[in-house]
């Protein structure tokens, strides 16, 4: 079947996964006020959002192989709307297990994701074409920060909640027509047990792959080290600005929405670069140094900074912080092992995750030993810089 009718269907997929990952970010002063939790407490639930992605891509793979990547995809949507659901109930171990459900349900949209594009997309425009895929995740942040705010305050943080679940339910639908067509090569005979996801041998999978090419270990470890930066702004920019800056909610969502915007456009475009100007590896050695600078710059703002200079910084940081996730993920997918396509996308992003797992606790942490927000973002800018070093080993190994 021609090649944008699954891009797509993976892009509304991804879009609608990040719509809900991004809920408790982009809600986080109205539910901290309605359940008296420290800002801490939503690093944790981005934490559990990331750990439960993660346990996907660790176990996860043999449904892919299964039931298809679209079958496993739509899954991970009806996953999603539960975990949703349990926001909404006024308890915090609720709270925490919705926020792992809602990991779980973007998970497929990682593997299954890039197994769709990496069989049926032309060799010549993949990293543009994964790069418009990941534009999915600044898609949803743009979506969740303009609309969750407002709805939040027309029908309340809950009201919010209870609309936005509507749209996995949707999603599914829509992507039902092609099911049979992308998921036909799916392995009919595979017998899936407990024991078939939950076998050391299934579970280290996505990691051991990555030692049977070239580079894969050095990529994962690069995307690792930027996404601890990435998750900060993601975690806590809304909150920043509602609490340190003054910012009203709905103006603080407009701020992580201009972010994700012009990462929209960001991602694309260095997905373009990527493939026609400078080599990918290149390109993240550059958006590396300049994700630090501008989590740097965070850090130094204030109250009395004018706002259009916060948001000068949001656009931004849109592309520095935001964009090279699609480049990272083509850089990995171009060097898997014949027919792994899946789990080395998975193993990959494992790495990314540990680093958004890992982040946004620490900065909670730092930000209440501190007094303030400010010194966690500038770990996370030194953090950053980390990546530099297998970066510039490859470089170097591919040159030699």
């Amino acid at each position: 079947m021609p090649w944008f009718a699954p891009l797509a269907a993976v892009l509304v997929i991804q879009t609608t996964a990040t719509i809900l990952s991004r809920i408790t970010a982009t809600l986080a002063p109205p539910m901290l006020a309605a359940h008296g939790w420290s800002p801490g407490m939503i690093g944790w639930l981005a934490s559990l959002n990331t750990v439960g992605s993660v346990v996907f891509l660790m176990a996860g793979t043999p449904l892919i192989h299964r039931l298809g990547s679209i079958r496993s995809l739509q899954m991970g949507m009806a996953i999603g709307v539960i975990g949703a659901l349990m926001l909404t109930l006024p308890l915090d171990l609720a709270a925490l297990a919705g926020s792992f459900l809602m990991g779980l349900c973007y998970g497929p949209s990682v593997s299954g994701g890039g197994d769709v594009l990496q069989r049926l997309s032309p060799p010549q425009h993949r990293n543009l074409l994964f790069s418009i895929k990941q534009a999915g995740v600044p898609l949803g942040g743009v979506l969740a920060g303009l609309t969750l705010p407002f709805a939040a305050a027309h029908l309340g943080w809950q009201g919010a909640i209870l609309a936005i679940a509507l749209l996995p339910v949707v999603t599914i639908l829509a992507v039902q027509p092609m099911r049979e067509s992308v998921d036909a090569g799916r392995d009919r005979t595979r017998v899936l047990t407990v024991s078939t996801f939950l076998s050391l041998t299934n579970l280290t999978r996505p990691l051991t792959v990555l030692n049977r090419a070239p580079g894969l270990v050095a990529v994962g470890l690069a995307g690792c080290f930027m996404a601890i930066g990435q998750g900060a702004w993601f975690a806590f920019l809304v909150t920043y600005a509602a609490v340190e800056l003054h910012f009203p909610l709905p103006l603080a969502g407009a701020l992580f929405a201009t972010m994700q915007t012009v990462s929209i456009g960001g991602r694309m475009l260095l997905g373009w670069v990527s493939d026609k100007l400078v080599p990918g590896l290149t390109v993240l050695r550059l958006c590396c140094l300049a994700s630090a600078a501008a989590t740097a710059t965070l850090a130094l703002s204030g109250p009395h900074w004018p706002s259009w200079s916060l948001f000068a910084l949001a656009a931004v940081a849109g592309i520095a912080v935001s964009s090279w996730n699609g480049v990272q993920n083509a850089e990995m997918a171009r060097r898997a092992p014949p027919g792994m396509i899946a789990e080395t996308m998975a193993g990959g992003t494992i790495l990314i995750f540990t680093g958004y797992i890992v982040g946004p606790p620490l900065f909670g942490a730092v930000a209440m030993a501190s007094g303030g927000m400010s010194t966690g973002f500038m770990l996370n800018a030194a953090i950053t810089l980390l990546a530099q070093i297998p970066l510039l080993w490859l470089t170097a190994k591919t040159r030699s």
